[in-house]
């Protein structure tokens, strides 16, 4: 996915359980996205487990209520017998939602384990909808090979695999390749999850029936004790990070630990992802075979860097991965603080150098001056930083008001763009006018209006996605407005990524350029990859950022630039 803050919430709230058989932990990071829309489920019996996790798209709805409802069943009903009760379940559950008629969907990958008949063994029923994954790891960091994806125990449902391919065609649907990516009617990039409801109005009667269905597949297999489970959402495979470093990486902390700590296993798995790339949400659980004590609290918040503090998408999404965990904004940002605070003095302690570490904490605790002073403990510490957040001038106003004569405008979802919207970066397609039109009239927050159709077919910039499956899209002038739009009706634009050249190359050509002067900047982002943001052709220059740990958006000579 593009990037839809300026920069990740890299907040995770890591969970714990243990029981009889087993010890699970679970870390989930909202990261670049808007909002975070994965769900899981952790439900541990004294002779089996089951484990899943459900990643939504268009809002987390869908993922929230399958989760829900997942437990629910276990909870009354326990495990199900056979692949056929797992089917049968998945398909009730998604005609439940499908009634609701809310506009989102959810993949979901999970586990049913059981210890095996033959002692020291545990038999796994894994299934699979979409494109999460289960893995098998051994102790040693290698990988179990399995008969899926990157050799993982699940199959990726893509609209380009060949069996999809058959299924979609067969039931009334199509393949179309939007920006490079295979996608369901030229929407969906995976062709088989829960809910998206339009993608199930042609095939049929079965469910399986449907261009996009709700069918999972099964693999079936035992493992020794010493094994450990792993359940991602596909934004961990998402950027440069492959099952076998997944493992791996996921192994050596479980043998750091001085007690098989999973969750610390999976935050710092979540932590690489964001690292290798991914600017998806992000989910990882690692379940351990046996029973016994576990390290680390049920449930802690491990607060990323607050970076963001004047932009509203930044703080809504920070605020709400704090909930999770119980914390108010201003309780997780004096947390970030003395985290910090004590990350920096330790760094100094081990080294004068200023290293980049040690920059980038500087920077984000600059804007809190001296703090808070030493005599405030308790709630009045915590007011000063419920102040201090007050103070920030935030970037984009909440709501969706904000154009004169602004009831109707209001009504139907449209605003004028106001001039301190902070730029992001994730841009988007609208689907054509009939398209649109049909999900608009089907969405009860919405409200079709004819100066809806100046947007159809356009390319606009992600401002906040909310959970009703609905985005805030703005368009550039002419058009200059601001537009809430069903999210199933719009198909991601792939980011243009560059790579810089030399300083030597790149001082010739920032100095030859009139509106540029070089700087210490410049010469940081040499011979990097980034992402650009936007082309001002009058002059020849490109706006381009670079993630961390460069952490920088300089503007540069277009000319200078190479695709990556």
């Amino acid at each position: 996915m593009g990037n839809g803050l300026p920069s990740a919430v890299s907040s995770i709230v890591v969970k714990r359980d243990s029981g009889t058989l087993f010890r699970v932990g679970f870390a989930e990071m909202n990261g670049w996205r808007g909002s975070m829309e994965d769900a899981n489920v952790i439900h541990l019996q004294d002779t089996w487990g089951f484990f899943g996790v459900f990643d939504g798209h268009g809002g987390g709805r869908c993922s929230e209520f399958i989760a829900s409802r997942v437990y629910e069943e276990l909870e009354a009903n326990g495990a199900p017998v056979d692949d056929a009760a797992v089917k049968a379940l998945c398909f009730r559950l998604d005609r439940e939602f499908l009634a609701l008629g809310v506009p989102s969907g959810s993949t979901g990958t999970f586990a049913i384990v059981r210890p095996s008949d033959e002692p020291g063994r545990f038999s796994l029923r894994v299934g699979n909808v979409g494109d999460s994954r289960v893995l098998l790891g051994r102790a040693d960091g290698t990988i179990v090979e399995g008969p899926g994806t990157d050799a993982g125990l699940t199959t990726d449902h893509k609209p380009d695999h060949p069996d999809e391919i058959e299924r979609i065609d067969r039931c009334g649907g199509h393949v179309e390749l939007k920006m490079g990516v295979p996608r369901v009617n030229g929407d969906l990039a995976v062709s088989r999850a829960f809910g998206d409801a339009p993608h199930k109005q042609t095939g049929g009667p079965a469910q399986e029936d449907h261009p996009v269905s709700a069918e999972p597949e099964f693999t079936t297999m035992e493992c020794d004790s010493t094994d450990f489970l792993m359940l991602v959402c596909d934004g961990i495979s998402e950027g440069a990070f492959p099952n076998r470093e997944v493992v791996k990486l996921a192994a050596e902390y479980l043998q750091a630990s001085e007690n098989l700590d999973p969750g610390e296993a999976c935050a710092a798995v979540c932590r690489q992802a964001l690292a290798s790339g991914s600017k998806d949400n992000l989910s990882c659980m690692i379940v351990l075979l046996g029973g016994g004590p576990i390290r680390g609290a049920e449930k802690e918040l491990l607060p990323g860097p607050f970076d963001a503090p004047k932009n509203q998408g930044f703080r809504t999404a920070y605020a709400e991965m704090s909930k999770h965990v119980g914390y108010s904004l201003e309780e997780a940002v004096q947390l970030r603080y003395d985290t910090a605070q004590k990350e920096l003095s330790d760094l100094r302690a081990l080294s004068s150098e200023e290293t980049r570490e040690k920059k980038a904490l500087v920077s984000e605790l600059d804007p809190f001056k001296e703090g808070p002073p030493a005599s405030l403990v308790g709630e009045e510490r915590t007011k000063w930083f419920a102040v201090w957040l007050e103070e920030q001038m935030v970037d984009a106003p909440e709501g969706r008001g904000g154009m004169p004569s602004e009831d109707i405008m209001r009504m139907l979802g449209l605003q004028q763009t106001p001039p301190s919207v902070s730029e992001n970066t994730r841009k988007v397609q609208v689907a054509p006018r009939d398209e649109l039109f049909k999900a608009i009239e089907e969405h009860a927050a919405l409200k079709w209006d004819e100066r809806h159709t100046d947007v159809c077919d356009k390319i606009g910039i992600v401002l906040k996605e909310d959970v009703d499956g609905t985005s805030q899209v703005k368009f550039a002038p002419p058009l200059g407005i601001t537009a809430w739009l069903p999210t199933s009706v719009l198909t991601e634009v792939p980011p243009q990524m560059v790579r810089t050249p030399t300083v030597s190359e790149l001082r010739a050509a920032v100095e030859a350029a009139p509106a540029l002067g070089w700087s210490d900047k410049h010469e940081r982002v040499c011979e990097q990859v980034g992402q650009v943001l936007k082309e001002d052709e009058s002059d020849g220059t490109s706006q381009v950022q670079f993630d961390q740990p460069i952490g920088l958006t300089v503007w540069l000579p277009t000319s200078s630039l190479t695709p990556s």
